[in-house]
């Protein structure tokens, strides 16, 4: 969280000053007003990202079956994502999965098929919020006055985006273990009836 919040903070500070240093005649505006729209363009993205969170969160689970090809990782991610080393900075991305009901950064119940089930589920469900929020959080070029879009609103909108790809990754990079676990816990649980035939 931590990471998150100063790379944002950090973001602000530049926009903030690029834009009172080299912008403020066209502009048009006086200094203070370019820092209060830039904390208002920062908020209007966090609000965009809720919303596409609230909207995700009450469609139907149906859509975010594991089977759909649109949540299948192929080969070629799983090695792209392997190198960027997913692995060693995942830990530092920001999971606000609790927010929704349900903690996606560590496995609470490892043996129990239906939790993985809907770890998955939420897995492809926090893919899609952030893919809404990556396009959703351009919408601030059409928003705000035209002046601002592309020194203010632009640069913020890619911050943005980076800040919902990393999740995305993270999420993918999980998703063929998660995959694994189930099937693992599929195969004991047919031995295990097997067994008891």
């Amino acid at each position: 969280m931590v990471l998150y919040l100063s790379v944002i903070f950090f973001s602000m500070m530049i926009v903030s000053v690029l834009n009172i240093l080299f912008c403020l005649p066209q502009l048009n505006v006086p200094w203070w007003t370019v820092f209060a729209c830039v904390s208002i363009v920062v908020a209007f993205q966090f609000a965009v990202d809720g919303i596409c969170a609230i909207i995700v969160k009450v469609s139907p689970e149906s859509w975010y079956n594991k089977n759909k090809k649109i949540f299948q990782v192929s080969a070629s991610e799983i090695r792209f994502l392997n190198f960027l080393k997913v692995k060693k900075w995942k830990d530092f991305v920001w999971e606000l999965g609790g927010l929704g009901g349900f903690r996606k950064n560590k496995i609470q119940e490892p043996q129990n098929q239906d939790y993985v089930e809907r770890f998955l589920i939420e897995s492809n469900k926090g893919v899609v919020t952030h893919l809404f929020g990556i396009f959703a959080g351009f919408a601030a070029i059409w928003v705000f006055p035209f002046r601002f879009a592309l020194t203010v609103c632009l640069p913020i909108a890619l911050v943005n985006m980076v800040l919902n790809i990393m999740p995305i990754m993270v999420l993918r990079y999980n998703i063929p273990k998660l995959l694994a676990l189930q099937k693992f816990l599929e195969k004991r649980e047919q031995r295990e009836q097997n067994v008891l035939v």
